[in-house]
């Protein structure tokens, strides 16, 4: 079986579906917006307030696919050349979503109509304040549909509005309201949807996969200075680009940032100003190495008797916004569930928390048998939100931990394709992009090198970590997998995906070990 035939076996693909993810990017069509039931309702209101100049406001939210979001319509309205006003709320003394009190902030500056975007599906309270101060309220949101509607003017939502049965990112509902006030797809704001539809995870198949696919392609022809500049390695354009390098960066600012400067990272993205640009990535990448360094002196900051063997639950004064990066942290170094809490920066009475979990600890179903501490909560099976009163933190800690310990973490056989050191070369590699793009619902494939002689091994930083050449441009790659342990044992399994690295303008095929197992 050639390398091809094995990636179509992994994926479990048959002839029409092989097609499919494989098409001609020229035969990518995007779903007509004009065939979404309530475009025509949501353009006639948004064509006669500009007719009779009314005051428009977008108002988004301060992660990547909010950000996403908000700039998209604000750059539509542009094109439109109809001013509008925007804001992104503040993490720390907003909170998230459309709430009254900024509602009426809005009525009293004389708005007529609001669009939400990321937000808004469950703003049942913000909205009818909105109806009764005489504004309209068009919600484009992504966000799970709460059981009794929101009375909004209109709502574009996928499952509401019947786009399709896939969730996609609040950006992407956007551009689906962008396409419909312009009549046509921006090749630009397609690719700031598609950096949404990845931050926020969205499952990678239908639509989403195409916008994705479309993305790369103009990121790679036009090469956009507000992206460029924020990409580590701008000679390899893959959708870990928009992952790995430029949502991490643009999420740090609504981790960080407490003041209206967090409206700053919509200026960068819809701005024309080359110079104006190049300073706003110089601060959206300070603030990202801060995030870093705070992250990083937290975890190094805690004493190890506060670390439970079974469970970490642990109140921290931090910002709110880096709980769900040194849950994530320490679940990786310590491998239980972690659970990070700092106070309610609007509540000193309670306490907000994040936590991380894997495969065997499901977050969500841990909350639901502790609902009689949660104030609120929520999130998927490996990582969620909760908050609890302060006063209850200990009880809670020990429940939480007792949870841990009935619940263990379960690792299962990973499934992967066996290869050869020799397959780890860029033919294949090319191989393995034309089934890209990858992600949630469609993972990159993971591939194992079975029974390589310890001794055949390479280590680097005082052997910490493995790199071990294959040939003059590919090795293999792996973090924090010591020498010491190593060989201790004769043979070992390694299990990684591909990825390409750039040193010097030179490409290097990498195996990124992912995991291993060593044998006798």
């Amino acid at each position: 079986m050639n390398f091809r035939e094995s990636l179509i076996k992994y994926f479990n693909l048959d002839e029409k579906s092989l097609n499919e993810i494989t098409k001609p990017i020229e035969e990518i069509r995007l779903i007509d917006p004009d065939s979404i039931e309530v475009m025509e309702s949501l353009k006639e209101r948004i064509f006669s307030a500009i007719k009779n100049k009314e005051k428009i406001i977008v108002y988004g939210d301060y992660d990547c696919d909010g950000i996403s979001a908000t700039s998209i319509m604000v750059k539509t309205f542009e094109k439109l050349n109809y001013p509008v006003s925007y804001y992104v709320p503040i993490r720390y003394s907003d909170g998230y979503g459309l709430n009254v009190k900024n509602v009426e902030k809005i009525a009293k500056a004389g708005f007529n109509l609001i669009i939400t975007v990321d937000n808004g599906i469950s703003a049942h309270e913000a909205i009818d304040k909105a109806n009764e101060l005489g504004m309209d309220v068009i919600v484009v949101d992504h966000h799970e549909i709460p059981e009794n509607p929101v009375k909004a003017y209109g709502i574009l939502h996928p499952i509401v509005s019947k786009i399709s049965d896939v969730y996609g990112s609040g950006g992407y509902m956007a551009l689906f309201l962008s396409a419909g006030l312009l009549g046509y797809f921006d090749d630009y704001l397609v690719t700031i949807a598609a950096l949404s539809v990845i931050s926020d995870l969205m499952e990678l198949k239908g639509y989403n996969r195409d916008v994705v696919r479309l993305a790369l392609r103009n990121l790679k022809e036009h090469k956009y200075k507000q992206f460029m500049c924020l990409v580590d390695n701008p000679d390899v354009i893959s959708e870990k680009t928009f992952s790995l390098e430029i949502a991490p960066k643009i999420n740090a600012i609504g981790r960080l940032i407490e003041d209206k400067n967090i409206n700053l990272l919509v200026k960068y993205m819809v701005s024309e100003d080359i110079n104006e640009i190049e300073k706003l990535s110089m601060w959206i990448k300070n603030n990202n190495e801060l995030r870093k360094t705070l992250t990083k002196e937290a975890v190094e900051a805690l004493p190890n008797d506060l670390l439970n063997e079974k469970g970490i639950v642990l109140n921290l004064d931090i910002k709110e916004g880096l709980l769900g990066l040194i849950a994530n942290r320490l679940l990786n170094e310590r491998n239980v569930p972690s659970l990070i809490f700092t106070k309610d920066s609007m509540d000193p009475l309670l306490l907000k928390g994040s936590c991380r979990s894997k495969e065997g600890f499901n977050v969500t179903k841990a909350f639901e048998k502790l609902n009689k501490y949660v104030v609120a909560g929520g999130g998927h099976a490996l990582a969620g939100g909760i908050t609890i009163k302060a006063k209850d933190f200990n009880e809670f800690k020990k429940d939480f931990i007792q949870l841990c310990e009935e619940n263990p973490f379960t690792k299962g056989e990973l499934p992967a394709i066996e290869i050869s050191l020799k397959d780890i070369n860029f033919a294949n590699y090319e191989i393995l992009r034309e089934f890209s793009p990858f992600g949630m619902g469609f993972e990159e494939p993971l591939f194992l090198v079975k029974d390589l002689p310890t001794r055949s091994l390479q280590f680097i930083s005082q052997g910490k970590h493995l790199s071990t050449p294959i040939s003059i441009n590919s090795k293999l790659l792996g973090f924090n997998i010591p020498e010491s342990e190593v060989k201790k044992y004769l043979g070992i399994d390694l299990f990684g995906n591909f990825n390409v690295s750039c040193f010097r303008d030179k490409l290097t095929l990498e195996l990124k070990i992912a995991d291993y197992i060593l044998k006798n």
